[in-house]
């Protein structure tokens, strides 16, 4: 008998799960979007969409309205209804019901909805950029007195598809201290003003992905109907940490908010994109007429920040970036948030002063979108030139105020004749024009303002606003600089030096311990290693030379050439000059993407080097980089052991460093080691911190050591 009410006890447990099972399988589901605390865009016919059983009624209703909607689900198993919006207020709620179920939303804000996307500087949150730190205390102290209730915010969770997806993972959230910790900077410092002076509720959707191109954001299709673009379908642009393949993050992250009706969109992106400077403004273009058909609202606002000053590997690849971007606003209905004075720290490529960065995109849209004309939303722009004698007369757009200059040693203007050399320039304002001329140029053909990657803003209009940097001509600029690679001949056992561009057509000039000209050496035959010096080299092309030269310096070490054994593996991202990148007799620079530093990820530096035969050794040397911001840290031990057999080894000692406390500039750290003994094999061990420390901005990742030259004495 037991046994009998044991299988029907079993029997209805499987029978009730199953029901289970059915009916949660023909409840509503509704997309994350659409939720507790979300806002909706007011004065607008919105949609409210989902899943259910096909051909199950789907009925809506809304507390703002008497009447209900309704839909039938299709075959497929979707719904659809749309639902007219009032003026900005709330709170209000949403019934939603099927055949057996009802889902209640509320605190259903109607206000104005932005999408807030791009890469890193976009997704950066507050607490990733040491919290409220940076900002002034009533900032915080507005947001823990419940001031900014009626910002509600939604993070899109990272994901990637290669096919357009219906849904995303996020919820809505009401603005506090400590949701904003976790949201975009940039986000909330652009809705919370809009907030504040409009009156009105803001929601804040983020989508944005660190390190990601543009190409990723925009449909693969669109990529594909423009010929010019099919450059990204050959040049991956990714890495270990963000995709490089077009359309993946449009379809995952993008897709699914377009049944969402927005006001418009702000964008944070082109770090990634400096390299292809040149495709970006048809990139860009693109992106947002793709995005503005793809949600079929019209030409809503985008509004976007160019990038900011940073110390970037080729020169003028941040100018190119940034002159790109200023292309871009023959955009209908965008703007564009100049940062040239908000970086502060150049070798820094996240700006924290993101308070500003979005203020100064809310000016763009409380004056474009909102209709506050009173209100000045960008920095002088320059229009026109006329050459006058020897001097050059420039006109700008938006000088509110007059043109101003900040009070700075160096003005970044330059001006050129017709053989493209560039000389600092003297200024005068008159009125609205600014008189531009340079005692060296008696007949000037093209002036420059910051234009290089790290210059900062020193032109502004009288509202404060700063212009963006820019050129007048349009020649040819060299964006590549020499590279200089070592060569060892193993059959010779000597070192030599190639200097190699990625610049097309050109030659490479060089000279030693001073800068080189078209009198100088041009680069044919491999350079010899030998004494120690300065190589200076420089690109030409079309018979004019690049501005900027590269310098290596060469020094004697009785390591060069010999056979080193790697127990972990460099990155692949920092080769350097691979196995010769240790003993090359080339000392790094403090730019850790010189091509000299060679990087592990996580891993430690452990090698084995045989010098080939026993000599005597006064001292062992090696270099470690410290660049925090870049993830790099000193080693937390560095030992190293020296043998004349390669059997039994003699310990020389260990150096130690701690990852406690931050070291805020970049430091080149050199670690010695005394020996005065005969020596043929040397164990040298540098123990990676592992992860980075819980102040960094990236606790709990991997952290990197980067080495150079292992120098013996």
């Amino acid at each position: 008998m037991k046994k009998i009410k044991s299988i029907l006890l079993a029997s209805l447990l499987f029978l009730s799960g199953i029901l289970i099972q059915f009916h949660a399988d023909a409840a509503i589901k509704l997309p994350a979007l659409i939720g507790n605390n979300m806002v909706l865009q007011q004065n607008s016919v919105i949609k409210v969409w989902g899943w259910a059983d096909a051909g199950e009624k789907v009925t809506v209703q809304v507390s703002w309205l008497t009447v209900k909607s309704s839909a039938i689900t299709t075959a497929k198993g979707d719904w659809q209804t749309t639902i007219q919006t009032p003026v900005a207020g709330g709170p209000y709620t949403i019934s939603i019901s099927g055949r057996d179920y009802t889902i209640t939303i509320e605190n259903v804000l109607i206000g104005e909805v932005w999408v807030c996307s791009g890469q890193s500087n976009m997704e950066f949150t507050m607490r990733g950029l040491g919290c409220w730190d940076n900002y002034n205390p009533e900032n915080r102290n507005d947001v823990s007195k419940g001031l900014y209730t009626n910002v509600h915010l939604f993070t899109v969770q990272k994901d990637t598809s290669d096919v357009p997806l219906s849904n995303c993972r996020g919820n809505w959230q009401i603005a506090d201290t400590n949701t904003v910790n976790d949201f975009s900077a940039t986000a909330w410092f652009y809705g919370s003003y809009l907030s504040k002076h409009l009156g009105i509720p803001v929601g804040l959707i983020s989508s944005a992905w660190g390190g990601t191109p543009a190409e990723v954001w925009t449909p693969v299709e669109s990529i594909k109907a423009e010929p010019d673009l099919g450059f990204y379908f050959n040049h991956w642009n990714g890495s270990e940490w963000w995709p490089g393949t077009p359309g993946v993050l449009f379809n995952a992250m993008i897709h699914p908010l377009l049944n969402y009706t927005i006001k418009g969109a702000i964008w944070y992106q082109g770090e990634s994109n400096v390299k292809d400077s040149k495709l970006y403004p048809a990139l860009m273009n693109t992106l947002i007429t793709s995005w503005r058909k793809a949600w079929n609202i019209g030409d809503f606002p985008f509004y976007f920040v160019q990038i900011a000053p940073f110390t970037y590997e080729n020169p003028y690849s941040g100018a190119l970036l940034r002159e790109a971007q200023l292309k871009c606003l023959s955009i209908s209905n965008t703007g564009m948030a100049v940062t040239m004075d908000v970086a502060g720290d150049v070798t820094d490529i996240h700006p924290k002063n993101k308070l500003e960065v979005g203020k100064r995109l809310a000016l763009w849209a409380m004056n474009n979108t909102y209709g506050k004309t009173d209100v000045s939303f960008s920095g002088p722009v320059y229009s026109k030139l006329k050459i006058s004698g020897n001097c050059i007369l420039l006109d700008f757009n938006y000088t509110d105020g007059g043109l101003k200059f900040h009070k700075s040693a160096v003005n970044n203007f330059t001006i050129a004749g017709a053989d493209h050399v560039f000389y600092p320039a003297t200024l005068k304002i008159e009125g609205n024009t600014l008189v531009v001329s340079s005692s060296k140029v008696k007949r000037p053909q093209a002036v420059r303002y910051a234009f290089s990657n790290a210059s900062v803003a020193t032109l502004f209009n009288g509202a404060g606003l700063p212009a963006p940097s820019f050129r007048t001509d349009n020649w040819d600029i060299i964006s590549e600089n020499a590279i200089l690679k070592p060569f060892f001949d193993p059959e010779t056992k000597t070192l030599t030096y190639q200097l190699t561009s990625k610049a097309r057509e050109s030659d490479i000039y060089y000279a030693f311990n001073k800068f080189p000209t078209k009198k100088s050496q041009r680069f044919l035959l491999p350079i010899p290693s030998g004494k120690p010096e300065i190589i200076y080299a420089i690109v030409s092309r079309n018979g004019f030379m690049a501005e900027t030269a590269g310098s290596w310096k060469i020094i004697n070490n009785k390591a060069i050439g010999a056979d080193i054994t790697y127990k972990n593996p460099f990155s692949e991202r920092f080769v350097a000059g691979g196995k010769l990148a240790l003993l090359d007799g080339i000392l790094a620079s403090e730019n850790f993407q010189d091509g000299s530093w060679q990087g592990f990820e996580g891993n430690d530096l452990d090698v084995i080097i045989d010098l080939g035969k026993t000599i005597h050794v006064k001292r062992i040397k090696v270099n470690f980089l410290s660049d925090t911001k870049s993830w790099i840290f000193l080693p937390k031990q560095v030992s190293v052991q020296v043998s004349e057999d390669g059997i039994t080894y003699k310990k020389l000692g260990d150096n130690k460093f701690s990852s406690e406390k931050e070291i805020e500039d970049v430091l080149i750290q050199p670690v010695l080691f005394a020996t005065d003994c005969k020596v043929r094999f040397i164990k040298l061990s540098a123990i990676n911190q592992g992860l980075c420390p819980a102040w960094h901005p990236g606790a709990g990742n991997k952290s990197w050591i980067f080495a150079d030259e292992i120098i013996v004495e």
